[in-house]
């Protein structure tokens, strides 16, 4: 969660910091994260900056493209998301235009795309990690679905990192992102957390449109303390009914929305993972 708490800051440093101060309590004290680019643009479909950072590991040979989620979420998902209006998207099915819109923006605009086919093309056999939280979950899945799908990247060398995600596409491109993050020993690459509550990533709801959720979901149906446990749902549903939709639509909440892991993710990011060095939490200390 960290590296996702991080593009809310000004100064991501801070955080990559302190995880590498983690690391170096362990045994993998080789992690060296460092900020390679931030990048911006105004996206007039979240009427709000979208932003995003590219992270380089020589290292662990990984590189890490988070995407940043909207400060303003709840007026955005209470107000200003407009769900009707869905578009074509290049993996299979169909997404949010608003979200797509978006991804475009930062994706195109900002220059964040040219930095990662140089970084790609520098270091093709480095993993690529695509991170975000709330929207940036989605524009993070939409960019991994992207270089994968137009054969940029392997599927096998790409992971998928989400915390909060709304619903992005329909059912049929999240079957074209369960068949992207799906390896042939049976392996997925696709990790999309779920704090216990959390209303948005049931939004839009399952009854009244064709929204869906892609794999796989790790669920905490606690506060996500330490030592809380996660529920692994299904590897082929991204609905898994046994999961967080188990809980009735009504009563999600908005305010779980905004804490992963006991910290408020932007407030955590912004303030740099200060505690993060102490904190002892394996299952949070790097994405």
């Amino acid at each position: 969660m960290p590296i996702a708490a991080a593009a809310y800051s000004d100064d991501p440093n801070m955080c990559l910091t302190n995880i590498a101060k983690y690391w170096q309590s362990l045994d993998n004290g080789h992690v060296k994260p460092v900020v390679f680019g931030q990048y911006s643009s105004f996206c007039e479909s979240f009427n709000d900056t979208c932003a995003g950072l590219i992270i380089l590991d020589n290292s662990t040979q990984l590189i890490t493209i988070v995407f940043r989620g909207t400060p303003s979420y709840e007026e955005f998902f209470e107000h200003s998301f407009n769900f009707v209006e869905m578009v074509p998207f290049s993996a299979g099915g169909k997404v949010s235009k608003q979200m797509f819109d978006g991804f475009n923006k930062i994706w195109t605009n900002s220059g964040i795309k040219n930095v990662f086919l140089a970084l790609k093309n520098q270091y093709p056999y480095y993993t690529f990690n695509f991170v975000g939280h709330s929207l940036g979950g989605a524009m993070a899945s939409l960019a991994a679905a992207t270089v994968v799908s137009t054969g940029i990247l392997p599927s096998k060398n790409v992971y998928l990192y989400t915390f909060g995600q709304p619903k992005t596409g329909d059912k049929k491109f999240a079957n074209a992102v369960n068949s992207i993050v799906t390896q042939a020993n049976g392996d997925i690459h696709s990790f999309r957390v779920i704090h216990n509550h959390d209303i948005i990533p049931h939004f839009p709801p399952l009854f009244g449109t064709v929204y869906y959720q892609h794999i796989s979901e790790m669920w905490y149906p606690n506060d996500m303390g330490e030592n809380a446990s996660s529920i692994d749902c299904s590897k082929i549903n991204g609905e898994d009914p046994k999961c967080s939709n188990s809980i009735n639509f009504d009563d999600l909440k908005g305010n779980e929305h905004k804490f992963y892991y006991g910290r408020e993710v932007s407030v955590y990011g912004i303030n740099g993972c200060p505690d993060l060095a102490t904190s002892g939490k394996t299952t949070m200390a790097y994405l």
